[in-house]
């Protein structure tokens, strides 16, 4: 095993080692900044957790690996671990001990101590013991920051419904009124003209009626099996997001355009049939991403996307005319903002948060 390999994990780390001998301390600070960005050291337990809260105090965050000696003076290495682990259970700590302390290693394994290195070191077995807690942190650092990330992103989402729901309860309003002011002027005014609006409404109302009808017993689960198709390719692109291809994208597209003709053929989903083709054409004729977070970041939007396709289908079941465009405007935005990521990738690489929200 070289340097090179231990380096793909270890060259963004940052470590604090606490060693004593201070001749021994400095020559194996000398072999870690090999593998580390930083190495800070520290002479006793005691010079250790206090440099260990002064880094996160000034940081905010804390290091990435704590490697330490066992005896120690002012405060040996289990009481350190110890303290620390208190403070910050997933702290990644390596003992270095001597042969004899075996009654302290079993003391260590108690309290989650993440590795070993014996007295004096082996460099072959510090090789070993580096590149495995290295790729540890590192597979952490990318799970807890792909977590946050989908939090984030989630939060925004979820203020994106609360913005349109309160816009979906002012047209609510708007709407009582309207009713109220027709109501009074048909009271007042029963003219023989006020009868023929009234008779043309009824008969548009009928038409409409009829149309979601045959939408719902004709095409609607069409839409929800292309929904189904799409969610397949979408979780399967997410697993294996180094595996994409062309022909990935092009099932979809083709997918998302079948979508949009099938809602063209009722005039009740006009608008949103032409911003679904206009989307579809997006991501059949923009190449595809370069950039892996940003791959990611848009299909699990597109899952996103497709689960509140398919909430609305379910209220479509009803047949109830006042569900037919209740989501238009939240999948509408949901398909810009996926437009704007797919596209700002080309000039700007990875997209930020920042940059996705801003349209």
């Amino acid at each position: 095993m070289n340097i090179k390999i231990i380096r793909e994990y270890s060259q963004d780390l940052n470590v604090l080692y606490v060693e004593d001998d201070k001749t021994l301390c400095h020559n194996t600070k000398d072999v870690l900044e090999n593998y580390y960005k930083s190495v800070d050291i520290a002479y006793d337990g005691q010079e250790g957790i206090d440099k260990y809260l002064s880094y996160f105090e000034k940081n905010g965050y804390t290091y990435d690996l704590v490697i330490t000696d066992i005896n120690m003076p002012k405060m040996n290495g289990l009481e350190l671990s110890s303290t620390i682990l208190k403070e910050n259970p997933e702290q990644s700590i390596i003992i270095i001990s001597a042969h004899d302390e075996v009654s302290f290693l079993l003391e260590a394994i108690d309290i989650g101590i993440f590795g070993f290195l014996t007295k004096p070191l082996n460099n072959q077995k510090l090789m070993q013991v580096l590149y495995k807690s290295s790729m540890a942190i590192f597979d952490h650092k990318i799970v807890k920051n792909h977590v946050e990330h989908l939090e984030e992103l989630t939060f925004h989402l979820e203020q994106q419904n609360r913005e349109l729901q309160i816009t979906n309860s002012q047209l609510e309003k708007s709407m009582r009124l309207l009713d109220t002011i027709i109501h009074k002027e048909e009271i007042l005014h029963p003219k023989k003209e006020l009868v023929r609006h009234e008779s043309k409404y009824d008969k548009d109302f009928e038409l409409l009626r009829e149309q979601l009808i045959s939408f719902t017993e004709n095409d609607l689960f069409e839409l929800m099996e292309l929904t189904n198709e799409c969610d397949v390719i979408i979780i399967d692109i997410i697993n294996n997001i180094e595996a994409i291809d062309i022909t990935s994208r092009s099932q979809l597209a083709t997918l998302f355009k079948k979508y949009a003709s099938t809602l063209a053929m009722y005039s009740f989903f006009n608008d949103f049939s032409v911003a679904f083709m206009t989307f579809a054409n997006t991501l059949e004729n923009n190449p595809l991403p370069t950039n892996e977070e940003t791959i990611k970041n848009i299909f699990l939007f597109l899952e996103t996307f497709i689960y509140d396709l398919n909430r609305w289908h379910n209220d479509l079941l009803s047949a109830d005319e006042s569900k037919i465009n209740a989501f238009d405007a939240s999948n509408i935005t949901n398909m810009r903002l996926i437009t704007n990521m797919w596209i700002e990738q080309e000039e700007t690489g990875a997209v930020s948060l920042d940059a996705i929200f801003n349209f």
